[in-house]
């Protein structure tokens, strides 16, 4: 119960609970700006990500994942093709470590307008390192379409035009 914790208490699970909302965030803005070095950055050195592009593990090896799926950044990249849209988090403190679910839908342009392309969840583990909140394991689950209905995305859609 709150009464029973300090200020001090009560005040470092919001702060804790603010950084790691705004680590879920900084996670879809780098990943929609194709920043691959900082994306990868957002996880612990043994961090892992599991998803559609397949598993790795430590932030060389998501970043060597992430321009093998998604290709090298352009120079002067602005992306005007594609947004992912994160709702509905719900974050658990454990101390240093953490767990958290989030939602996602993932927009892309067709005809000049935006449409859902993908919904679907992150389930999160997380670890205070370095001082710092970091992803130790992010699994990011498609549901609607599920990853068996999924059709083969343009370049235009994987921001490559």
């Amino acid at each position: 119960m709150a009464g029973d914790q300090s200020i001090e208490t009560r005040l470092r699970a919001l702060e804790d609970e603010r950084e790691i909302r705004a680590l879920i965030l900084r996670y879809a803005q780098r990943l929609d700006r194709l920043d691959h070095k900082g994306y990868a950055a957002l996880f612990a050195r043994d961090g892992r990500w599991s998803g559609r592009m397949g598993e790795a593990t430590g932030p060389a090896a998501i970043e060597a994942m992430l321009i093998e799926g998604l290709g090298p950044t352009p120079d002067n990249y602005r992306n005007t093709t594609s947004f992912h849209l994160m709702s509905n988090l719900l974050i658990e403190i454990d101390g240093d470590t953490a767990t958290a679910e989030s939602r996602l839908v993932y927009f892309a342009r067709k005809e000049k307008k935006p449409v859902p392309m993908l919904a679907g969840r992150y389930e999160d583990e997380l670890v205070r390192e370095d001082g710092r909140w970091r992803f130790k394991y992010r699994r990011v689950i498609g549901e609607i379409p599920t990853r068996e209905e999924q059709p083969e995305r343009t370049a235009e859609e994987r921001g490559e035009t």
